[in-house]
């Protein structure tokens, strides 16, 4: 009778935790709210949090698109429509409209859709930042090589499958 709980603890607590290393992370189904669309779709998606408090999250819906959520605690522009610029190295991804939705009093988020090949770029170069409007902020090294890892995670899993 022990090992049974013990049997069934031990599944609770690996399928409700999550690891940042690649071959640790779980894809989670849920569902993703898409406030520009004022629509809510099912999806499967794999999150990272950096050490600034940031958390990224990849998402493939069932609409067959793909989507990038970034919840921050800085640079906070509640209700704020501007141009969103995510830098990977020299290279940088362009969303025009994007809104900073308020997610809680301290922090906020944006959810814009991407394409397979900036998956790619995720997975070869990760983020080293983003600079929405005026305000810029910025990842380190460590933050942008487990973005890397995520994508390339994704990638593989989701992008690279027929």
């Amino acid at each position: 009778m022990r090992y049974i709980f013990l049997l069934i603890g031990i599944l609770f607590f690996s399928s409700i935790g999550y690891s940042q290393k690649s071959g640790d992370l779980a894809f989670i189904k849920d569902t993703l709210r898409i406030p520009k669309e004022n629509k809510v779709v099912d999806a499967e998606y794999l999150i990272t949090a950096l050490k600034n408090g940031t958390t990224l999250q990849l998402a493939k819906a069932n609409n067959a698109k793909f989507y990038l959520r970034i919840c921050t605690s800085e640079n906070l522009y509640f209700g704020k429509t501007d141009m969103l610029e995510i830098k990977s190295g020299s290279k940088s991804f362009f969303a025009k409209e994007t809104t900073n939705y308020e997610l809680g009093k301290n922090s906020g988020y944006y959810v814009i859709e991407i394409y397979k090949n900036y998956i790619g770029t995720l997975k070869e170069d990760g983020i080293t930042g983003f600079m929405f409007g005026k305000a810029e902020t910025s990842f380190s090294k460590q933050d942008c090589n487990q973005i890397k890892q995520m994508a390339k995670h994704f990638y593989e899993n989701v992008c690279a499958k027929k």
